[in-house]
């Protein structure tokens, strides 16, 4: 991603940006690289952000590729991309136009749920939790599929389906502790309540 990034802004006369983009139509009219260029498209990277922002974004995807790598091995890591690749590609035939920006962005959230008390630093500055970013990153799945086209909605799914397929026991158990803890909690507050009621002492009541 960083050569493409660098290469395009080299030679921006080149578009290569553009040439590299999956859409349908020039797939079928014969650019079929298209269907695996348009993976090494730098995302959250335009032409005009600062070497430091573009530093930033691919130091972090660095670090996310790495720490899944590690806690997965090399073969889980390349098949979770080979089939979120799959999809993506899929996603992209079909509605005629596809994006990577899922894909990587699947990354982040499985390092979320693989990680959820882990403290990130958000914009270098305020600390917080990897659950609460996780949130976040749900909100934005939400926003960008109800305020875009097809093509996004279609890129969306597609990475929500290759997260199932690999965290899909893992969810549901974190759902099930979820509820459990609540339950616990609230029977704790029950007992307490009822506890403090029965040790209640009535005033005494004299009569003349």
């Amino acid at each position: 991603m960083a050569g493409v990034f660098v290469l395009n802004l080299l030679f921006k006369e080149f578009h290569l940006i553009s040439r590299m983009e999956l859409n349908a139509q020039e797939v079928l009219s014969g650019q079929p690289w298209r269907l695996i260029t348009f993976l090494f498209i730098p995302t959250n990277i335009h032409a005009d952000d600062s070497i430091l922002h573009v530093l930033i974004v691919l130091s972090f995807l660095y670090f996310l590729g790495t720490t899944l790598e590690e806690r997965w091995g090399v073969r889980r890591f390349l098949i979770y991309y080979f089939f979120g690749a799959i999809a993506a590609i899929i996603a992209g035939m079909l509605t005629r136009y596809g994006t990577n920006r899922y894909l990587n962005l699947s990354l982040f959230f499985s390092f979320l749920i693989l990680y959820p008390d882990a403290q990130l630093m958000l914009s270098f500055v305020l600390p917080i939790r990897a659950k609460w970013l996780a949130l976040l990153n749900g909100a934005i799945y939400v926003y960008e599929f109800i305020n875009n086209p097809w093509p996004i909605r279609a890129a969306i799914i597609a990475s929500l389906l290759n997260l199932l397929l690999f965290f899909g026991d893992d969810i549901l158990n974190q759902i099930r502790l979820a509820i459990q803890q609540y339950r616990r909690r609230q029977a704790f507050k029950n007992r307490s309540r009822s506890v403090s009621y029965t040790h209640l002492t009535l005033p005494t009541i004299y009569s003349v």
